[in-house]
């Protein structure tokens, strides 16, 4: 086996470097991101929640282009 820079996650030798770089790729790990409109998103994480997905949650707003690339507020 061979190691990896992420804690907890060993890869065989026996893998494809090329498919285990696809594990790692951020389109097909990690959460689901939902974008809609504001108004939409109190009532969808209630029901998100309510059908078990805790951990679901509100993480940001799409707002008017900035003079910023990204702007955390």
């Amino acid at each position: 086996m061979r190691a990896v820079s992420v804690a907890k996650i060993r890869i065989s030798d026996e893998v494809a470097s090329e498919m285990a770089e696809i594990f790692f790729d951020p389109q097909t790990s990690g959460g689901l991101l939902i974008a809609l409109p504001e108004s939409q998103a109190v009532p969808l994480l209630a029901e998100l929640q309510a059908g078990g997905n805790l951990e679901a949650a509100i993480i940001g707003r799409v707002v008017a282009q900035t003079d910023s690339a990204i702007e955390l507020i």
